[in-house]
């Protein structure tokens, strides 16, 4: 009985070796491995994040700043006049970051109201504006407006409206021009010349949003909008 018992003891004591130190430290690398596979994997999905919401941001701040060009584009018309000569053309200033135009269609309401428009990107802020000016009924005659006239960048007269269209546009131009015949006019440095403003039959716009204009999460949008309404005045 008692050697039975002490063979018991021996084969107890032989069954508790425990981990070697060769098997502790494999155990320790592979735990090692793989709580830097898993933190990889959640700092590569932060990122990812984070750049899925700067891009989705600059997105929709593009795209509404493109609506709102290109709807008051297509809405350019030449400005009829009562003594029934040629009319304002359309186009008073066009350059590279500034464009200033009648609207001779409904923009924002109901009512056929004619509105001069100024859209204008400033680099130096990174926003594009639009600026708007009311027409003023001619002798109480519905059918003609008058509105404040200039061949610089820019009109002296109160505006009636002015609003932001982003806060956020790194290039540094916004239109291009071309007439009937797709000749550029104009280029990035200087204003389409005063005898070519009446020959604009399309522009086109480009618009990155984005921190700065190394952004790699920066958006660009390009469009071309075409003048349905400007049908008089013939381009060279």
């Amino acid at each position: 009985m008692i050697a039975r018992a002490h063979r018991l003891l021996e084969r107890l004591r032989a069954d508790q070796t425990g981990l070697t130190l060769v098997e502790l430290l494999v155990a320790m690398s592979l735990s090692l491995i793989v709580l830097t596979v898993a933190g990889s994997f959640l700092i590569s999905s932060q990122r990812a994040s984070v750049t899925a919401s700067s891009v989705s941001q600059n997105t929709r701040a593009a795209s509404a700043a493109m609506n709102e060009i290109g709807r008051v584009l297509r809405a350019a018309t030449d400005n009829p006049v009562p003594t029934g000569d040629d009319p304002q053309y359309a186009f008073q200033y066009a350059s590279a970051t500034s464009v200033r135009f009648f609207a001779y269609v409904n923009l924002d309401s109901t009512l056929s109201q004619a509105v001069e428009v100024q859209l204008t990107l400033d680099p130096s802020t990174k926003r594009i504006t639009e600026t708007k000016w009311a027409g003023t009924a001619v002798a109480g005659n519905s059918s003609y407006y008058a509105f404040p006239l200039s061949s610089a960048p820019s009109l002296s007269a109160a505006p009636t409206s002015t609003r932001v269209l982003t806060s956020a546009a790194v290039n540094g131009s916004l239109f291009s021009f071309r007439d009937a015949a797709g000749n550029v006019l104009g280029t990035p440095t200087s204003a389409v010349a005063a005898t070519d403003l009446l020959n604009i039959r399309s522009v086109g716009v480009t618009v990155t949003v984005g921190s700065s204009a190394s952004d790699a999460n920066a958006v660009t949008l390009s469009n071309t909008a075409s003048m349905p309404n400007i049908v008089m005045g013939a381009s060279s």
